[in-house]
């Protein structure tokens, strides 16, 4: 650290924040990320942000909860999938 004793002094507001964006590929109930058409596309799920169900809307802190839900969802699917590719 370096002692600050000459002036001219000079401040700036730092304060903490959430920055997220929304939108991208559409995702179903099942987590599944759909093609253009509104097909799932095979083996593909999403969580979060990517594919979010807010849309074109700036919910902050609304990812959070999202993330949580179609985390699981997503990772139950896939291991599903994978079971019966077996």
């Amino acid at each position: 650290m370096t002692k600050v004793a000459t002036a001219p002094y000079y401040a700036m507001l730092c304060t903490p924040t959430l920055l997220n964006t929304d939108g991208g590929p559409v995702r179903d109930a099942q987590a599944r990320i759909l093609d253009p058409y509104g097909d799932p596309i095979p083996n593909l799920y999403s969580a979060g942000e990517f594919g979010s169900i807010w849309g074109a809307m700036y919910q902050g802190t609304g990812n959070i909860g999202e993330c949580c839900v179609f985390g699981r969802i997503a990772a139950r699917n896939a291991m599903a999938a994978a079971d019966s590719a077996a």
